[in-house]
């Protein structure tokens, strides 16, 4: 069998290496490698040590990167030695795993192996140490669930979960804690993942059996259920060939029946499964399966189990009175301890051997070991002991069964201790240090405090002295800040200079710093500032903000005029964009227009033929068609120019593409719902929130279009609807009407035929047609709505959405509608600070108040008696018990005991709480008195040590091994539980009430330390603070007095109207807004504010609260503050407090009106009246500053918003026209081009002869119902192109001569670099101003350039001027060429040889015609007729292009 499992290992290996070896990169074969080399290392552990030993050496030898597969090999390496007993070795490779990998699984196996060990060789407090590690990562892991994700790090994780509850609850059976060990192993059987792991699966029944950790209602159904388990783990194992749990199922199953009753038990209820064991079922059944263990551990290799078999051999021939045999086979297990420790520890004295008995008067082998350190196994050992000593006994040798016992009871005393109070003892002493380190800190910060208190107090008595002075000095700065702005000033730096110059030594010595300057409208200082010297600056800088912005009034007229300027620019700029387009379409429409006589001339033509009869005349038909033929090519090449032109510019004319509200739109469209009750119409537009993505001006246009639609085609009395909905992905806006609608056939033209005729639609099923005729329009607003969604389209794909459609019913009104993209908008960031608070707990003992010291009288010394009584007469039979086993009378020592346990259960009987078990001598199960240990009955525990111990020695010497049995566990079991260290667990108790009395002093420390600084506040810092927050609170008024001074646009408007109002409604919104921060400072009930009008020449009164004024009374704090102005000085009675507002601007002095404070009596403090100073001050300058400049501003601001508007206007029209002329052209370009080329095929088949009389007849009619089919879409699309020429885009202005030479001449420098050629630009100003459109202007020198510079040749272009009359000429003149006066003549008509496109798409030879149009242009709109252009050979060569413009 072995040799087939090494042939299966070796083909295994092979194939993961072929595998591995067509993976590709190196790291990853080396991933495969290792990962299969550790996983066959993992499913043979149990099945042969040797090769899962031999392939998890290979994984650790070949990982060079995989870390983490090197951790796994050496858990594997440690696993395999630790199988090996070589403690050493499988603790150094686990170890190892802590430097290899920071993964936490693998680092959790390592703690679960490292728990193994110390487990195994009783280091019982490491052993903890490295579980609570163990279990701090598995907390930490599930709180990630998808941490581990991959089949072979859940397999992993699944091992270690199960091995770790197997160990844990291996322990505590080893240290008796029956239930602590239940709960691990039934922890283990939650994970359902148990069930795919064969070898935890294993483990786990194995354990369940062995341990005796199965559950049960009496003790024979628990000893079933421990058969069941271990039956289940020997024929799984048996079955899968894990020959490791295969022998330690045999071998359990040979410990639970080495008995004769126990036997005789099982084959009566479970002789089913003892048939199937492949032995012979008789008395020597638990012996052979013994012998079955051992064959199977000697081929497995496992020592330990080796040594573990003998013992099961040899505990079944002492339950059977083989003495001498059992002595032989527990020697042959002393010696496998004994192979042990020659082969790790290289101990060849045989003096440091194990001995079966050893007469030397010396401390036994086994204890020097442990003394040592050595890695042995003392459970192991101990099991051997315990079965020496029953078959020493058995054989009546008193002596050596004595030794080998107490050498048993030794070990169980060193190695049944629990140590969890020591590893929690470790880390209270580690807390505690920390929290020592932390106290001294906390006391070291209480000195540092106290001196810093004692410092700063000193120090914040001499600030308090110089407040006073401080406040006094700022108010002279103040008053000099505003007096020092010169009349004439010309820029920022002389205002802040001047400033500098009046209150930089009063700065200077306030602050007591040199090199103050003035930056940005604040103050810099060369060196950091206190909080005290902060405030001060923080009321000094808005004076001095104040007068740089009052001196920059003169100079700017602001922000907002600099930004509408800006604006105006920017359209400016794109209706300069626009114009050129604009000119261009319209040049296009010139060709357009062009063609008009040539279809006239040819229509004339065929009526000649049809009508005059001259198709009858062959000479003068060939001559006919011979024309015909010639106006239709001359057609032909108008509409290959216009084509081409179109498509070289199509693309050019950009959508101005942004996000916006509709809900804008739809405020103009309301506005204009006068013209729909002129017709008693109802317009209902729905108001939206909805932003969309689109073209604004096209938008508004498609809107209007449809709209205007529906007023003309609904009744009187009828409802026009406009709203918008959004979808998910697009916004529909829809305008309904309810008039008479449309018929399915109209809807389909309307919607599907990019040209129809308008005048038909609706007409067939019309009450009124000829009303109806009258209001028909050219149909050509609902063309261009869905020229524009084409144009959408064209865009990119977030407009495919895009759609326009009609739905409509005959009688039931229509629904015009189109979609557009939704807009998103913008998210608005707001910054939440959280604040985290850190709860810390602390962790409270309850304890129990120490009784004090009572002096007992003679009845509490009666009871204490009668309650020792039956416990001193049970240790003294307990005695007798003693010296009966010294004597070799064991029968008579029973007879003791049992009379001491007799005195025992009477005591409990006596003085228990409540009824418990009594004490037997012999039995099964849990003793009684470890029920009394665990209910805390405070009996005589030694007592009951020892006649335990006492009745184990007589029931050994006397062979009676069950009862033995009984009473060796009771008495290990009391032991461990008296000899636990209880000092070491109050010390720990000590030790947390320490704790957490550090932490109170802690508290305790930082409270007072608070106390402290809340007294320093209390006494000393809190004026200072106070002084402080004065001046922040002036700061803060000082604000609300500036906000209150800025009115909304709707008021602005107002103000700006009428500054009378505007004198009114600052000075109410200053004391609204001041006055809950005025009365927070100084305790007011009144807030009143006078403001002198000039025109009326009184003062007008507001104040919080109002008060109705009597006519003929008059308030006294009315009087007061008519005083203080005729005055002008501060004024104080009664309660009321008022002083002049004074404003002191460069030389002009004045007083605009009274500050009045109404205050309770007896809140009067020293600093009051220069605050009040202060704020009176700021309060002057605001209003100063509201009344007199604002409404001066604010109109330089609507003039400039007017202008902007118009611009922005001018624009939005530009845009709008210039997309109809664009979707114009586009249409008669498709829809035209296909006429002239049907007519030129016909003619070409009259031409040639070959047609009969009525052929040609026939071909002659159907020209000519091609030629009128053309003329009429012809005339409908270029008339509704020409419309959109009728509203005027020319802005006349005067120009100056030189200025538009100088733009030509910059221009030219632009578009000469990077030309091959060598141009000489020449320019000839003349003095002199022209009428005229700017943009247009420019665009045609641009274009006259443009087509000079595509000219690669060298030489001089020069532009000159001069006076011509009332006009201006213009000369271009190119020297570098020649043109005939043929050419010359053509220049300004289209010519298809002349166009050619540039390197980058631009289309060339169209420029003369643009020039045409812009002259065509000022000759309509200049204001003077008269205006050409033409061309002209030059006079010293090459040849002039002239235009006029007139004269101004």
């Amino acid at each position: 069998m072995k040799q087939l499992s090494s042939i299966w290992f070796a083909g295994l290996l092979c194939l993961c290496t072929t595998m591995v070896s067509c993976v590709g990169t190196a790291p990853m074969k080396e991933v495969h490698l290792v990962d299969s080399l550790n996983q066959v290392a993992y499913a043979y552990r149990y099945k042969n040590l040797d090769s899962s030993c031999h392939a998890a050496s290979r994984a650790y030898r070949e990982v060079s990167l995989y870390k983490q597969g090197k951790a796994e090999a050496s858990n594997n390496l440690g696993f395999c030695a630790f199988m090996r007993m070589d403690f050493e070795q499988a603790e150094k490779f686990h170890t190892d795993v802590y430097n290899l990998t920071k993964n936490e699984l693998e680092l959790l196996i390592a703690d679960i192996g490292l728990m193994k060990i110390y487990q195994r060789t009783a280091l019982n407090k490491e052993f903890y140490d490295y579980r609570n590690s163990a279990l701090r990562r598995m907390k930490r892991i599930a709180e990630d669930d998808n941490l581990f994700v991959d089949k072979h790090e859940l397999m992993r994780l699944n091992y270690a979960r199960s091995e770790f509850y197997i160990v844990s609850a291996v322990y505590y059976y080893y240290l008796q804690q029956r239930p602590e060990a239940m709960a691990s192993i039934n922890e283990a059987t939650e994970n359902l993942e148990l069930l795919a792991d064969t070898n935890q699966l294993l483990y786990y029944h194995y354990i369940k059996g062995s341990a005796a950790l199965c559950e049960g209602e009496t003790p024979d159904e628990r000893r079933l259920c421990e058969f069941d388990e271990l039956y289940i783990t020997w024929r799984l194992a048996s079955r899968k060939g894990y020959l490791y749990f295969e022998g330690n199922g045999v071998q359990g199953l040979a410990n639970l029946m080495a008995s004769a009753d126990n036997y005789e038990f099982f084959l009566e209820r479970r002789s089913h499964a003892l048939t199937r064991l492949g032995v012979p079922v008789d008395s020597l059944l638990p012996m052979r399966l013994g012998q079955l263990a051992l064959q199977k551990f000697n081929q497995y290799k496992d020592l330990y189990q080796i040594a573990g078999a003998y013992v099961s051999i040899g505990k079944y021939l002492n339950a059977h009175s083989h003495y001498t045999e059992a002595l032989d086979t527990l020697k042959l297990a002393l010696e496998c301890v004994n192979d042990h420790h020659r082969l790790f520890y290289d101990c060849h004295d045989s003096l440091d051997w194990l001995k079966a008995f050893d007469r030397r008067d010396t401390i036994c082998a086994e204890k020097a070991w442990m003394e040592q350190k050595l890695k042995t196994v003392p459970e192991w050992i101990s099991r051997i002991r315990e079965q020496l000593s029953v078959s020493y006994a058995g054989l009546g040798m008193k002596e050596k069964s004595d030794y080998n016992r107490n050498i048993y009871l030794d070990i169980l005393e060193d190695t049944r201790q629990d140590k969890e109070l020591e590893s929690r003892y470790q880390a209270l002493e580690k807390e505690a240090g920390q929290l020592n380190v932390v106290l001294s800190l906390v006391i070291a910060g209480f000195v540092l405090v106290s001196l810093f208190f004692w410092f700063f107090n000193k120090r914040s008595k001499e600030r308090n002295k110089v407040h006073l002075h401080r406040l006094q000095l700022m108010l002279d700065i103040c008053q000099k800040i505003t007096a020092s702005i010169p009349a004439d000033a010309q820029a920022e730096e002389e205002i802040v200079d001047s400033i500098r110059t009046a209150v930089c030594p009063e700065l200077e010595k306030l602050f007591d710093v040199k090199d103050i300057h003035i930056e940005n409208g604040e103050l810099t200082f060369p060196r950091r500032m206190s909080k005290d010297e902060q405030a001060m600056v923080r009321v000094i800088t808005p004076y001095i903000q104040w007068a740089i912005d009052n001196g920059m009034t003169s100079i700017s007229l602001g922000d907002e005029r600099r930004r509408l300027e800006k604006q105006r620019y920017i359209y400016e700029q794109h209706i300069a964009g626009n114009k050129r387009q604009n000119l261009i379409k319209k040049a296009c429409m010139a060709i357009v227009n062009g063609i008009h006589p040539y279809i006239d001339r040819i229509i004339n033509e065929v009526q000649k033929l049809i009508q005059k009869g001259f198709i009858k005349e062959e000479r003068i038909k060939e001559e006919k068609y011979q024309y015909i033929d010639e106006l239709v090519t001359t057609i032909n090449e108008y509409n290959d120019i216009l084509a081409l032109w179109i498509k070289m510019k199509q693309g050019s004319l950009s959508l101005n593409i942004e996000t916006f509200g509709l809900n804008e739109l739809f405020d103009l469209i309301r506005k204009g719902s006068h013209t729909f009750e002129m017709k008693k119409q109802s317009l209902e537009v729905q108001p939206t929130d909805i932003l969309v993505k689109a073209d604004k001006a096209l938008t508004l246009f498609m809107i209007n279009t449809l709209a205007e639609n529906a007023r003309k085609y609904t009744p009187r009395g009828g409802v026009v609807k406009v709203y918008a909905r959004q979808e998910e992905n697009y916004v529909e806006i829809s305008v309904e009407d309810n008039g008479c609608g449309l018929s399915p056939e109209d809807v389909a033209r309307i919607v599907g035929e990019k040209v129809y005729d308008s005048k038909s639609i609706g007409m067939n099923d019309a009450p009124d047609k000829e009303e109806l005729r009258k209001s028909k329009g050219s149909g050509f607003g609902l063309m261009n709505c869905k020229g524009i969604i084409e144009k959408y389209h064209k865009t990119n794909d977030l407009f495919k959405v895009c759609l326009f459609n009609v739905e409509s019913g005959l009688g039931k009104g229509s629904r015009f509608y189109f979609r557009l993209p939704a807009g998103i908008r913008k998210p608005v960031s707001v910054l939440f600070v959280v604040l985290s608070l850190c709860m810390s707990s602390c962790r409270h003992t309850v304890e129990q108040p120490a009784s004090g010291e009572v002096r007992p009288d003679s009845l509490a010394l009666l009871a204490q008696n009668e309650y020792e009584a039956l416990l001193d007469e049970a240790s003294d039979y307990a005695n007798e018990a003693y010296y009966c086993n010294v004597d070799g009378e064991y029968k008579l020592a029973l007879q003791y005991i049992d009379s001491a346990m007799y005195c025992l259960n009477e005591h409990c009987r006596q003085y228990a709480p409540s009824t418990h078990r009594c004490m037997t001598l012999t039995g099964d199960g849990m003793p009684a008195e470890l029920d009394w240990w665990n209910r805390m009955f405070n009996s005589d525990f030694h007592v009951i040590l020892d006649i335990r111990n006492e009745a184990a020695v007589s029931f050994l010497a006397l062979k009676q091994w069950d009862d033995y049995s009984y009473n060796n566990a009771a008495y290990t079991t009391l032991y461990k539980l008296l000899g636990e260290d209880q000092s070491l667990e109050e010390y720990c108790r000590q030790l947390e009430r320490s704790t957490n009395n550090k932490m109170v002093g802690v508290l305790l420390a930082v409270i007072l330390l608070f106390a402290l600084l809340l007294g320093y506040y209390i006494l000393y810092f809190r004026k200072r603070l106070i002084n402080r927050w004065n001046l922040e609170q002036v700061l803060e008024i000082n604000g609300k007095v500036f906000n209150a001074s800025l009115l909304p646009a709707s008021d602005t408007e107002e103000m700006l109207q009428r500054e009378e109002d505007t004198l009114k409604e600052i000075p109410q919104q200053i004391v609204n807004s001041a006055f809950d921060a005025v009365n927070e400072l100084l305790s007011i009930d009144r807030l009143s504010i006078a403001v002198y009008n000039e025109t009326t020449h009184k003062l007008e009164y507001t104040s919080n609260p109002v008060e109705d004024v009597v006519m003929d009374e008059q308030p006294v704090w009315r009087k007061c503050m008519e005083s203080c102005f005729e005055r002008q000085v501060y004024i104080s009675e009664k309660g009321i407090q008022a002083l002049p507002l004074v404003v002191d601007a460069g030389n002009m002095c004045r007083c605009i009106g009274v500050l009045c404070l109404e205050r309770r009596e007896g809140t009067e403090q020293e600093t009051d009246h220069l605050l009040l100073e202060l704020i009176a001050r700021y309060v002057s300058i605001v209003i100063f500053n509201a009344v007199v400049k604002l409404a001066t501003k604010y109109r330089d601001i609507e003039v400039a918003q007017d202008e902007a508007r118009r611009a922005s206007w001018e624009d939005s029209l530009l845009h709008v026209q210039n997309m109809v002329l664009d979707n114009c052209l586009s249409t008669i370009k498709h829809e035209t081009i296909y006429y002239p080329n049907k007519i030129k095929q016909l003619i070409g088949k009259l031409r040639s002869g070959r047609q009969t009389e009525v052929e040609e007849r026939e071909t002659v009619a159907a020209i000519s119902e091609l030629i009128e089919y053309y003329k009429g879409i012809f005339t409908i699309l270029s008339s509704c192109a020409s419309r959109q020429q009728e509203e005027v885009t020319f802005r006349r202005a005067t120009i100056s001569v030189p200025e538009l030479m100088a733009t030509a001449e910059k221009y030219f420098r632009k578009v000469y670099k990077g030309n091959k050629a060598h141009i000489d630009f020449r320019i000839q100003p003349l003095e002199g101003r022209i009428t005229g459109d700017w943009n247009q202007l420019r665009f045609l020198l641009e274009n006259l350039i443009d087509e000079a510079c595509c000219i690669t040749l060298d030489g001089t272009v020069c532009l000159t001027a001069q006076e011509e009359g009332e006009f201006i000429r213009f000369l271009f003149t190119d020297m570098r060429r020649e043109k005939t006066r043929e050419e010359l003549n053509q220049l300004f008509y289209p010519d298809l040889s002349r166009m050619a496109a540039g390197e980058k798409g631009e289309l060339y030879g169209t420029e003369y015609l643009v020039c045409k149009q812009i002259i065509r242009d000022h000759d309509e709109f200049a204001g003077r007729r008269g205006c050409r252009i033409n061309a002209e050979p030059g006079r010293k060569g090459g040849f002039t292009i002239y235009f006029t413009l007139p004269k101004k």
